[in-house]
């Protein structure tokens, strides 16, 4: 049996569009449907027609929405009204895509297991990139290429403590910040 959830918000379709939405997708009875209306204002909490929903599910159920973004409210959210559907063996149907979504219990730790992949993935490069950095000398900041005067002239400009920062930027070519990256403290033996 296929049972209608609408989640009405000021971001979303109108209670109108959703409706066709679910005739389309074969709701014809809309006593079997419920809708939640989210105020204004009011952040987060439980959405109570759409846990009476779920608990009216049987098993070989569908509960229909009109798209994705119409079960819940953030991702973390939907994820848990997909579990408790599952629970009750039950599945979502989107009806702008036609999707069916059933719930695997192993779906957690698949999706835990893609973010740790991609934060190790993210490491990894983060990492060869620094090496990469640290064997050619660069720090960051403009490339020496680019300054005026070669990175030595540079240093000794800078450990000249009788002028000033803004005087020795102008005659590199760098910003202030740039030379204190790539240079160091002023006055220091950097070499």
């Amino acid at each position: 049996m296929k049972r209608g959830y609408i989640r009405l918000s000021r971001a979303g379709p109108p209670l109108e569009a959703q409706q066709d939405a679910l005739r389309r997708a074969g709701i014809e009875d809309f006593k079997r449907v419920f809708m939640d209306v989210i105020v204004p204002g009011r952040r987060g909490g439980v959405l109570p027609e759409r846990e009476k929903a779920i608990l009216k599910l049987l098993s070989g159920d569908y509960l229909v929405v009109a798209n994705a973004g119409r079960l819940g409210t953030s991702q973390a959210d939907v994820l848990a009204t997909l579990e408790k559907v599952g629970q009750r063996n039950a599945a979502v149907l989107d009806a702008e895509t036609g999707e069916t979504i059933r719930w695997h219990p192993d779906v957690v730790r698949v999706l835990a297991f893609a973010q740790r992949a991609e934060g190790v993935n993210r490491k990894e490069v983060a990492a060869k990139m620094s090496q990469q950095r640290a064997a050619t000398g660069r720090l960051g900041g403009a490339p020496p290429k680019n300054w005026k005067v070669s990175e030595e002239a540079a240093r000794g400009l800078w450990n000249d403590l009788s002028r000033s920062v803004e005087s020795v930027a102008e005659e590199v070519g760098v910003s202030v910040p740039t030379l204190y990256r790539r240079l160091g403290q002023r006055g220091a033996c950097n070499d």
